[in-house]
């Protein structure tokens, strides 16, 4: 059992350029077998664009992931702590506090705010089988597809559950009070055929209220292609308003 190469699809906001993208994205597969196990990792971050310097945050929380991804199995909020600290130190080093009017130096001090879903993929002993772990804090969702059916939805199963304030994680500890009890975990083992979709929020939502509507909108994003097949189809849903006009962005991974 292995992880075939992983699609990767990502646009900004409609009339945004691609240096305003406040999401996130990273894939990172080992050579596998490895020796004790190997372990691919894929996480999607989505930065809130009202909080300062999200785009780097989201940058910050995705790259911490890819090298060293949060261990699910022990899991605490002490543990989580610790794991966001250097994330935060490196967030303050970036942000240019010098060249910041006053205003924008408040509005620093706060933090900058992002959701965060990591997937870990871990090779058993027999080096034959695959197992996987999900973290979540906020409403990039993870979505499990086997024999086209939708299996799993995390950590938002319904679209309705879809608001304005999702929980996040802020850059300033501060502000993290009571994050321990908004982040969501889950785990799994992999079959042959499953497929693994990422998606930031406004792509997540398109994907739930499709599917309520007895459709698989899973098919559409697997025939999609990067470049301008993919912006087309992406222009077009947020034109017929079927998706809010936001960062995008996706992730597919196939296990054979």
């Amino acid at each position: 059992m292995r992880l075939r190469p992983p699609k990767r699809l990502w646009a900004p906001k409609a009339g945004n350029s691609q240096a305003e993208y406040e999401d996130a994205s990273r894939v990172v597969y080992p050579h596998l077998p490895a020796p004790g196990g190997g372990v691919a990792r894929a996480v999607v971050s989505d930065g809130a664009s009202e909080s300062a310097f999200a785009r780097s945050w989201a940058a910050i929380l995705a790259d911490a992931f890819a090298a060293k991804p949060l261990a699910l199995s022990s899991l605490s909020g002490p543990a989580l702590a610790n794991w966001l600290e250097p994330c935060q130190k490196r967030w303050r080093e970036a942000v240019p506090w010098q060249r910041l009017p006053w205003h924008g130096e408040t509005k620093a001090r706060n933090g900058a705010m992002s959701a965060l879903l990591g997937v870990s993929f871990q090779e058993k002993k027999n080096r034959r089988n695959l197992s996987w772990q999900a973290v979540a804090v906020g409403d990039c969702c993870l979505f499990v597809i086997h024999g086209n059916a939708l299996v799993l939805s995390f950590p938002i199963g319904d679209a309705a559950q879809f608001n304005n304030t999702p929980p996040m994680i802020c850059s300033n500890p501060a502000n993290n009070q009571g994050l321990w009890s908004r982040v969501s975990q889950i785990s799994g083992e992999c079959r042959p055929g499953d497929r693994f979709i990422l998606a930031s929020d406004a792509l997540a939502y398109w994907i739930l209220r499709e599917q309520e509507h007895g459709r698989q909108p899973w098919q559409t994003l697997m025939r999609l292609n990067p470049g301008e097949q993919w912006e087309s189809w992406l222009h077009n849903r947020r034109a017929e308003r079927t998706m809010r006009n936001d960062d995008a962005t996706l992730l597919i991974i196939e296990v054979e």
